[in-house]
């Protein structure tokens, strides 16, 4: 099926946005606007000549503009169902880590501290529940021995610029078939959330496994405070 422009509103706070949205444009779409108060987003929405929309109050209200698709990219704060309700086509947000196991906050460090062989990300469609609707598309990728929150954090930052793309071409083509999550595999890591026992390590473990968690436990927790 023939790609269509389409329109869409982008709200976030970091360069992620930007990347995503040169990556819209440069498929001949249009942006009508940018939801952010961050400086930087400001300043290249303003360079683009794309209106700059500040987020918060009565924000259905303002977007005067009819679009078709509203991206979180990056965005910690809840879009209202209103909001939502607004994009034609579909609202989706940008979460770093694969859903539906790794649901909420931190999750590139509650994967360390937990452990994992993988992690990866997920374009999913926006709901009134937090990091529950359907999957556009995941990506996955294998964790190395030494990864901490900074690198993971880059990898998924890596596997959200080039997965937007194909996700864009998948969305205006047509193409696009969202899955719904199991709900039986969703685990959800709340803002307050800390590991038990405040992160110690008990001195009766076996020394290899004391190492092995206080390196991966001292590079998780750094990104829980």
């Amino acid at each position: 099926m023939r790609e269509q422009v389409s329109s869409c509103y982008l709200a976030g706070s970091e360069s992620l946005l930007i990347h995503c949205a040169e990556a819209w444009l440069d498929r001949g779409h249009v942006v009508r606007g940018v939801i952010t108060a961050t400086p930087q987003l400001v300043s290249w929405a303003e360079e683009r000549g794309l209106p700059v929309v500040a987020p918060g109050k009565d924000l259905a209200a303002r977007l005067t503009e009819p679009f078709d698709y509203f991206f979180s990219i990056t965005n910690l704060t809840m879009i209202p169902g209103d909001v939502i309700a607004k994009a034609r086509k579909g609202a989706i947000n940008f979460h770093d880590g694969p859903l539906p196991r790794y649901a909420g906050l931190y999750a590139t460090a509650w994967a360390l501290f937990n452990r994992e062989e993988s992690h990866g990300i997920t374009w999913h469609a926006m709901t009134e529940d937090v990091d529950a609707g359907a999957i556009y598309h995941q990506t996955t990728f294998e964790l190395g021995a030494e990864e901490t929150s900074y690198t993971l954090n880059t990898r998924c930052y890596e596997a959200a610029i080039e997965s937007f793309g194909p996700l864009a071409d998948a969305l205006t083509s047509g193409r696009a078939e969202p899955r719904p999550q199991p709900p039986a595999e969703k685990h959800y890591f709340a803002r307050h959330k800390r590991p038990e026992s405040a992160g110690t390590l008990r001195s009766t473990s076996a020394p290899s496994r004391i190492r092995s968690r206080s390196r991966r436990s001292s590079r998780a927790t750094s990104s829980l405070r």
